[in-house]
């Protein structure tokens, strides 16, 4: 069964873990979540859920039900692991890896690239049923992508400006955050309804263990695959030390925009999000999305720029403008950097990617007091950023 309309939102999410494990258990038909190192942070996504967000009924079984798929992907991780043994020498070597400033093209780039046949990637689906990739053609028949397009149907077909301006499709990549909510100890909780509660919690802890077991999770989803993973997380900014310990020979693309583009765009894509649960109600707490976003994105970039400068020949700088302008030319850019191959083949779908212009983005229109910012203030706090990387406006 794809979903089973049997596991409602309950009436209070606070201490609902026993009901949440329980119907993930009927789900899945698997029983091993792995260490309980995972239960503080639920059970304060938990709480958080009740005392934050303005849910809508909607929005309040979507909600429920994302946790729910996250529990299930532990599940099918675990069984992976236990199943699939040899997912512990599955060495990755090389990774392609695209971070930098929110909104800054990431996505965009990211699912050009994985046009190319020769890359690997995290395809939606895999980050909500974690396993090794089976065959192309098996995946429609798998109840956990029937999920994932269930999902994905209810939350955009409630909210379709958040499908416009974040484009996700249950068979083509996403970003290795889908994989860091395992643990309960990620930005990803932190911005899909509003969470103020779980979001100073979570600025207070440390995300090793999620990033740790993503990448053991990566292992697996490769382990009878040896192309080279292409990836993508602007999140990974802040995360270079631990990057760079567990793949020192990873190439970094760094992604740049003007912070007074990026910062009010990521503030209005968050607010379209928050509105697929909370309706109207999401209106109250816009104010509060923009200087958190301000923040947290230059201090990412400033916690990982010393890495960086350890590790300056595996990057390389690509700018917003300039992938917009000449998408192609940029990607045989970024292969020429790295010494990546391009072939015919990979070429032409690359290009009927970008005729296709799936990522083209609906036009934002706010006002930067709608988000709690002003101009004064976002160039005040990227003054560094501006001055390093001089991103045009």
């Amino acid at each position: 069964m794809a979903w089973d309309p049997k596991w409602t939102a309950p009436t209070r999410f606070y201490r609902s873990e026993d009901y949440l494990h329980e119907a993930a258990i009927a789900m899945t038909g698997l029983t091993d979540f792995g260490e309980d190192d995972y239960q503080t942070g639920l059970a304060v996504v938990l709480a958080s859920m009740d005392a934050d967000p303005s849910f809508t009924p909607a929005g309040r079984q979507l909600a429920w039900d994302a946790v729910l798929l996250t529990l299930m992907a532990r599940l099918y991780t675990q069984e992976g692991w236990k199943a699939h043994p040899q997912w512990q020498y599955n060495a990755i070597e090389k990774p392609l890896v695209i971070t930098g400033l929110v909104r800054s093209g990431t996505t965009a780039l990211h699912k050009l690239m994985g046009a190319d046949p020769q890359f690997q990637g995290l395809e939606h689906w895999l980050t909500v049923a974690p396993m090794p990739r089976p065959p192309r053609e098996e995946w429609e028949s798998h109840p956990a992508y029937q999920r994932a397009l269930n999902y994905l149907a209810r939350l955009f077909g409630v909210s379709p400006e958040a499908a416009a301006t974040h484009n996700i499709v249950a068979h083509e990549y996403d970003e290795c955050l889908e994989l860091q909510r395992q643990n309960f100890t990620s930005n990803r909780w932190a911005c899909t309804w509003y969470s103020g509660g779980y979001d100073a919690w979570w600025q207070s802890q440390d995300e090793r263990p999620s990033f740790d077991r993503y990448v053991d999770i990566l292992k697996l989803i490769g382990c009878y695959d040896q192309r080279r993973w292409l990836l993508k997380n602007p999140g990974t900014a802040g995360h270079l030390a631990w990057l760079f310990e567990h793949f020192p020979d990873a190439c970094v693309v760094q992604m740049h925009r003007h912070p007074l583009r990026a910062v009010p765009s990521i503030s209005s894509t968050i607010q379209f999000i928050h509105r697929a649960f909370e309706g109207e109600g999401a209106e109250v707490t816009a104010p509060l999305l923009g200087v958190r976003e301000m923040h947290k994105w230059i201090d990412a970039i400033e916690a990982g720029y010393p890495v960086r400068e350890q590790h300056e020949d595996r990057f390389m700088d690509v700018y917003h403008k300039d992938l917009h302008a000449d998408p192609m030319g940029t990607i045989r850019q970024i292969y020429e950097r790295f010494e990546i191959e391009m072939s015919a083949d990979a070429e032409r779908l690359i290009g009927e990617r970008i005729r296709a212009n799936p990522e083209g983005q609906v036009e934002h229109r706010y006002d930067l007091a709608d988000f709690g910012l002003t101009e004064q203030g976002i160039l005040a706090r990227y003054r560094w950023y501006l001055e390093r990387f001089q991103p045009q406006l």
